[in-house]
């Protein structure tokens, strides 16, 4: 058996699984962003508070265009009022609201 099909196999495979993660990236709110001072930064699996980094278990787009993070169980932050440039964060545990601007 020739090993060109099993490696064109796999390069295809690459590419899809690449695509996909990168569809996942494009919701509004990934970036670098300065909430009230503190830089957070949101991937599609990550949100990171520059000390602390915690993974995105899911992510549910509400109907009024904002997004729910949950980090845990019990735990999950709310992004609202996304534009390109600034974004609503509020958080279950701590019930702060901040106003964040992306860097």
């Amino acid at each position: 058996m020739s090993l060109a099909r099993p490696a064109a196999l796999c390069l295809v495979l690459l590419s899809v699984s690449s695509l996909s993660a990168s569809a996942q990236e494009d919701y509004p709110f990934t970036g670098e962003w300065n909430c009230d001072g503190a830089p957070f930064v949101f991937t599609s699996t990550v949100y990171s508070t520059g000390d602390d980094d915690f993974t995105i278990q899911e992510v549910q787009e509400g109907s009024d265009g904002s997004y729910t993070l949950f980090l845990t169980d019990e735990v999950y932050i709310t992004l609202s009022e996304i534009t390109d440039d600034t974004l609503s964060f509020s958080s279950s545990e701590s019930n702060r609201t901040m106003s964040c601007r992306r860097y």
